[in-house]
């Protein structure tokens, strides 16, 4: 997970780049990440994701740089490059991951959700939990599916992040860079 002592941070910023809504663009960030003690920040997509190299406590960091030069005030979840390793080892939905990637998800959360809430959520065959992230196969679809984040969400009582598998592998292979 370290080097140079430092630790490599996959950054997921909620609610970015939401059509017209929450822009941040990503070659502004990557300067204004910079001059707030995070350099060499790579992005990948339009979507809010974020890996670094330091040993700074970066979800704060990040936020208030969102907050302050775009006017976003949105939680930042972040995982280290080994828990993300983790996570995409656990999938419970392997055969998704391979066979559909875009509609394979993840909702990163930013607490651990209570074993009730966990309990009745997982009564959905294509949900399970496991720490703080929640796996979903949207089987065939995502909009329109009333399983989604927003439903994660309001069962679990805590806000979260969703990303495919297709990015989460791609974060993963960008965070192997550093």
């Amino acid at each position: 997970m370290e080097t140079n002592g430092m630790t490599v941070w996959v950054a997921l910023l909620r609610a970015v780049n939401l059509g017209v809504r929450n822009k941040v663009p990503m070659a502004e960030l990557r300067e204004r990440l910079a001059e707030a003690g995070l350099p060499g920040a790579r992005t990948h997509l339009q979507s809010g994701n974020v890996v670094v190299d330091s040993d700074l406590e970066v979800a704060p960091v990040i936020r208030a740089v969102v907050r302050e030069s775009f006017g976003v005030d949105e939680p930042v979840l972040v995982r280290s490059r080994d828990r993300l390793e983790e996570i995409l080892d656990a999938n419970p939905f392997p055969a998704a991951a391979r066979e559909r990637p875009t509609l394979m998800r993840v909702v990163f959360l930013a607490e651990h959700p209570s074993p009730e809430r966990v309990k009745r959520l997982e009564e959905h065959d294509d949900v399970r939990v496991r720490d703080r992230e929640v796996y979903i196969d949207y089987r065939t679809g995502v909009h329109g599916n009333p399983l989604n984040a927003a439903m994660v969400a309001r069962r679990l009582a805590l806000h979260g992040t969703e990303r495919n598998w297709t990015t989460l592998t791609k974060l993963s292979e960008l965070a192997k860079t550093f």
